[in-house]
């Protein structure tokens, strides 16, 4: 599957700008700054390695990816020989800075030639000694001053005189620049001689120059390419399977005979979720929205011929028909709205409470298979709704994704028709001590916890507004201790005891800050007085908090804690069916 060979330099420039060596669509554009172009040529200049680069040889006319030359080149109709898998950066800087007659362009619109001091090179690879000048880059407009430099490259006669020889004619044009030099000097002996010298221990040792190719056989399987690409490129901008099937469908033609645009399918969904006015499917990626298409196909090949199994991994995405997908995108894409309408029923409203962004990919094919198999009625919606709580609480969705996804979907439907449980709630353990001891947002079970209180339709205590859509409407929302932090810690209360779930809810900002550090008799009674609100009013605003009120005006920390921790594990209770493990403690 693998050979390796040592490439000539020159003849990989060549290769380059005829189009016989090409990039994979799915690689991201070229990102190499000014520092790293000098250190490159810098490197070739002394003859030292660069690294092997990384090369898929391809059938001209049948291959896997869509392709594209690199950064640099004209546009082109040539079809390659070899596809980039890594060294991208190095090969696009070498054509640019070696071989292109434009100006390199790199970020931000800035473009450079680069130039190798001539007296320098020679010195530096005679006595391996190291200058930071040895390599030179200027403007577009060949000139240079800044750092007590004042170059001035704009005619090959200004470039005789300064010694400075432009790296663009390495590989071709040299000897008529050559020839200019010997003449500007007056065919000098010393200038001529000079001249033979940096053609020997420069030019010579970079047209002889190799570059360690590893090269990938054409037969080797997607899957392969794949995984071998996204391990040699873990330095540079993650790679995710979209952008990989992206290429895979670019390679082909739609029935129009225009090549695939996954990415602008895409674009076009992101616009449909935006105008939905959900902000949890903000949160959906490209990643997401394949692998739960890819699922959703997965399990309709298994419902009609059960020795398929049904999984979404990254092989399998890469595997899609472009058919299915186009059969499926409809489905899918209101699958995840139908998941999005769910959870806002369920009190999560904005994704800073989401549990779990990743339970959203199962449950969006769930919602569209319920769909295409008939079966979207109010009792599927509970077993979901059932199935969702015990995963957030029992913190289920942790890790394993791929192929708990897959384990779901077979399940839960199986549980739709036939009334077997799905093994995630059989083996679910919710434990008390862990619900009572989370206080990260970062956590599932906390967000499950705050996404509880919005559910029961809590309200702020002094505007009145309900919270899930102040979530929603992103206003300042705070979560408050309900006996605050000062009031704990001077009547000698331990952090474990008052910075637990049990002690917290949400309010407005401007609620919390009205309530400071006081007692809860206090508060309470300040926010009575500022909105005339009776006690019996005031009552049903804090019982949809799961807060006791004659508690809180008793000010019984002890008393309130158990009786909300207790309110809150059964609210949970009847969510997920399960009993809280070791609630008595």
């Amino acid at each position: 599957m693998l050979e390796a060979e040592k490439l000539n330099l020159g003849d990989l420039v060549k290769k380059l700008e005829a189009g016989e060596i090409q990039l994979p669509d799915f690689q991201r554009s070229w990102i190499w700054d000014n520092d790293q172009i000098k250190s490159l040529l810098e490197s070739v200049i002394r003859g030292f390695p660069i690294n092997s680069i990384l090369l898929l040889e391809c059938n001209a006319d049948d291959t896997k990816f869509a392709f594209r030359p690199i950064q640099g080149v004209e546009k082109i109709d040539a079809k390659p020989q070899t596809l980039i898998l890594d060294g991208q950066q190095r090969l696009t800087s070498l054509f640019g800075s070696l071989f292109s007659d434009k100006p390199v362009e790199i970020s931000k619109g800035k473009k450079f030639f680069y130039y190798v001091d001539m007296k320098k090179a020679i010195e530096a690879v005679k006595n391996s000694v190291t200058d930071e000048d040895l390599i030179i880059s200027v403007s577009a407009n060949k000139k240079l001053k800044a750092k007590g430099k004042n170059w001035d490259l704009s005619t090959p006669e200004k470039e005789f005189a300064a010694d400075m020889f432009p790296l663009n004619k390495i590989f071709k044009s040299n000897r008529q620049w050559f020839r200019g030099y010997e003449k500007f000097h007056n065919g000098n002996d010393s200038a001529e001689k000079f001249m033979d010298t940096f053609a020997d221990k420069i030019i010579d040792k970079v047209n002889d120059y190799e570059v360690v190719a590893i090269k990938l056989k054409k037969e080797t399987p997607l899957e392969a390419v794949c995984r071998i690409f996204e391990k040699v490129n873990i330095g540079i901008a993650k790679l995710d399977v979209f952008d990989l099937l992206t290429a895979i469908f670019a390679a082909k033609k739609d029935e129009r005979g225009e090549p695939i645009k996954l990415r602008r399918d895409w674009e076009n969904v992101q616009i449909y979720f935006a105008s939905s006015g959900s902000d949890i499917l903000t949160e959906i990626d490209c990643s997401d929205f394949i692998t739960a298409l890819t699922l959703l196909v997965s399990y309709e090949k298994f419902r009609a011929d059960k020795k398929i199994s049904v999984s979404c991994k990254g092989e399998d995405i890469l595997k899609l028909e472009y058919n299915d997908y186009l059969d499926y995108k409809p489905q899918i894409v209101e699958g995840f709205v139908d998941a999005a309408k769910f959870l806002d029923g369920e009190g999560i409203t904005t994704a800073k409470y989401l549990p779990y962004k990743t339970q959203l990919i199962p449950m969006a094919a769930i919602f569209a298979e319920l769909k295409l198999s008939g079966k979207d009625n109010a009792a599927a919606v509970n077993k979901i709704r059932q199935w969702y709580w015990c995963c957030v609480f029992s913190e289920s969705y942790k890790d394993g994704q791929g192929t708990r996804y897959a384990k779901d979907i077979v399940q839960i439907m199986k549980w739709i028709d036939k009334r077997e449980e799905p093994e995630i709630i059989r083996k679910a353990q919710i434990v008390a001590g862990r619900l009572m001891s989370v206080n990260n947002i970062r956590s599932a079970a906390y967000k499950g916890i705050i996404s509880l209180i919005i559910k029961n339709g809590a309200q702020d205590f002094l505007a009145g507004r309900v919270m899930g859509t102040s979530a929603n409407f992103a206003e300042n929302i705070e979560i408050h201790h309900i006996f605050p932090k000062k009031f704990c810690e001077t009547r000698g209360l331990t952090k474990t005891k008052y910075d637990n779930p049990a002690n917290k809810t949400l309010i407005l900002k401007k609620t919390n800050q009205t309530i400071g550090g006081n007692a809860p008799s206090i508060y309470l009674k300040k926010i009575q007085e500022m909105t005339k609100l009776s006690n019996t009013e005031l009552n049903e605003i804090l019982e949809k908090h799961f807060i006791d009120p004659e508690l809180c005006r008793a000010d019984n920390f002890e008393a309130f804690i158990d009786d909300r921790a207790k309110k809150i594990f059964d609210a949970i209770e009847k969510l997920t069916g399960r009993e809280v493990v070791g609630r008595q403690s």
